[in-house]
């Protein structure tokens, strides 16, 4: 183009930017079915033959030999530098055969080499993005200058700031708006892909071309080097490894003045925002306000794993519904008593949304019966309008800081009934690429425990839809549907599952089974699982919960990866 995600969280939300710009993370052997690789040729390789040209390149396009007279700062020099958690971030060094910086791999139409003719320019070494020419000869421009950081901690200081200093020549130009900075999360060194998140540059580009900063006239007034930056916190403890990016698509320049130069590629640890710690301080505040619940035996049992607790001596009559007024005592049985819907019923109609009558909304307006839950002798009922309780991205996507998306978030008031008693489908089958992805139905799959929908990891492009999501992992659908592909890391409220333990429930598929968070233990992730492992659907079973889902951050099928059990067919709707 977000240990949510893979999806991204109330907390990656801060980050400056939005979205995922790859459609996923590189392969390995976690990554479940193979993939579309982002570019031809794969990680590493370059299609065609060698490439045209060389890291030396001068200003002048004619030549294509290093340029050995381009000074070069000493191996000393550079200790001296401020380099941040990413060696070389200067990319003064080249690595052997200095057809890249020391650190670094590029990939597609980028060259490294100096940036400037030395016997008139006074800039240093770094990398060309050209969007005007097919370097590679693979009939495509695009490229990506990428770095690995290991050893990352898993204690608090999770907040990293990745910022790189380019600058935009004027013919540089991207037929699909694609200029972006990427951080992919890793764990165990490196080899478990967890998630990633992503920021498109090409709308600060424009703006910049547009404000003319410089205050110069002429046709380069606006081509002035300036930094371009994303802030982020990892989304799992357990990450340990980043690999971060900067690269461009679907080039369209037309000329060889067509390129964005890169001459600095940092990444610095920083402290909790203000806004997050503030964050902080009110879930902890919400959480220690939730009453505790009474004995089970005092509870009421209102079937399946569900139970109301009627408090202080009340009627044991069952309320006509649950909303934010008692959400809090209405709890769902696994190892302990969970209240899932608390924190999760209210919403706001945010001024660009549409609202149920497809009229844009001008002020924000709260909507505090966005989630309602009846209950049936047979079914949870969820009345929901559809409306995320976190922020989102700004749609439609006039920036294009994903795709361009031209769709609205809209109110939509639907009902989703959920069997109190899910039954196993004897003739159950399982997604395993877009070839079969209608063993489910089109749209909505299941529902989360804030009213928004679970759709299959694929766009109606055919493409896993993950570049095109923010940062809490969810984008409307050409029904305007607000929706979620992958695992949706802001659906935590009023828990925050940093992997202590067994992740909270966050939602179910429309065949009654239940959806946790990606954890099975303090500090595992169920899609890591040697014993008792997820099957192709997402599903294992313990004692405790019965059969139930995961979601698997980084790996296929994110969600579920089909119903295990029979489906409601009042869920069903037909189409796209």
């Amino acid at each position: 183009m977000l240990k949510p995600i893979a999806c991204l969280t109330l907390l990656l939300a801060l980050a400056a930017g939005l979205l995922e710009t790859f459609a996923q993370p590189p392969q390995g052997p976690m990554m479940g079915p193979p993939r579309r690789p982002p570019f031809p040729g794969g990680a590493g390789g370059f299609p065609g033959g060698p490439r045209p040209g060389g890291p030396g390149m001068r200003a002048d396009a004619a030549s294509r030999k290093i340029d050995n007279t381009a000074p070069r700062r000493s191996a000393q020099e550079d200790a001296k530098a401020d380099h941040g958690l990413v060696a070389n971030s200067d990319l003064e060094l080249p690595a052997p055969g200095d057809k890249s910086p020391l650190g670094f791999e590029i990939e597609g139409d980028v060259v490294y080499g100096y940036l400037g003719n030395p016997s008139t320019d006074r800039t240093g070494w770094g990398v060309r993005l050209a969007s005007g020419r097919d370097l590679d000869g693979d009939g495509t421009r695009q490229g990506r200058l990428t770095t690995t950081v290991k050893n990352l901690p898993a204690d608090d200081g999770r907040w990293y700031r990745l910022h790189i200093r380019g600058l935009a020549q004027e013919k540089f130009s991207s037929a699909k708006k694609q200029l972006f900075l990427k951080a992919e999360f890793f764990a165990d060194d490196g080899r478990n892909a967890l998630d990633s998140i992503s920021q498109n540059l090409y709308g600060s580009l424009e703006q910049l071309r547009s404000d003319v900063p410089s205050g110069a006239t002429g046709a380069t007034a606006t081509a002035i080097w300036r930094t371009y930056a994303m802030e982020f916190r990892t989304p799992f403890p357990e990450v340990d490894t980043l690999r971060l990016t900067v690269g461009f698509r679907d080039g369209d320049g037309p000329s060889e003045r067509g390129e964005f130069l890169v001459d600095e590629f940092k990444l610095k640890s920083i402290p909790d925002p203000a806004e997050y710690v503030a964050l902080q301080s009110e879930r902890a505040t919400a959480r220690s306000k939730l009453a505790k619940p009474s004995a089970l035996e005092k509870l009421v049992p209102l079937g399946g794993r569900w139970y109301y607790d009627p408090r202080d001596g009340e009627s044991r009559t069952l309320p006509e519904k649950f909303d934010h007024t008692n959400a809090d005592r209405l709890y769902y049985l696994t190892e302990r008593l969970e209240a899932p819907f608390a924190d999760n019923t209210t919403a706001w109609l945010r001024r660009g949304y549409l609202d149920a009558a497809g009229k844009k909304v001008e002020q924000d307006r709260f909507v505090p019966d966005n989630l309602v839950i009846r209950f049936s002798k047979t079914h949870l009922e969820l009345t929901s309008h559809s409306l995320p309780n976190h922020p989102t991205a700004v749609f439609p996507d006039a920036a294009r800081a994903m795709d361009g998306s031209p769709n609205f978030i809209r109110e939509q008031i639907r009902t989703f009934f959920i069997p109190l008693e899910p039954k196993e489908n004897p003739e159950h089958r399982a997604m395993t690429g877009y070839e079969n992805r209608y063993v489910m139905n089109p749209g909505p799959i299941g529902v989360a425990i804030n009213g928004v929908v679970f759709f299959d990891p694929y766009d109606a492009d055919a493409v896993e839809a993950f570049w095109r999501l923010d940062r809490c992992c969810g984008h409307p659908s050409p029904q305007q549907q607000y929706h979620y592909h992958k695992y949706p890391v802001c659906v935590k409220s009023p828990w925050v599952d940093d992997g202590s333990g067994h992740s909270p429930l966050i939602g179910f598929a429309f065949d009654g089974y239940p959806v946790y968070g990606p954890y099975e233990s303090a500090g595992v992730m169920a899609k890591d699982l040697t014993d008792n492992r997820l099957n192709e659907f997402n599903v294992h079973t313990d004692p405790t919960r019965g059969p139930h889902y995961h979601v698997t951050p980084g790996k296929f099928p994110h969600i579920i990866g089909g119903y295990w059990g029979q489906v409601e067919a009042k869920n069903v709707r037909r189409g796209p």
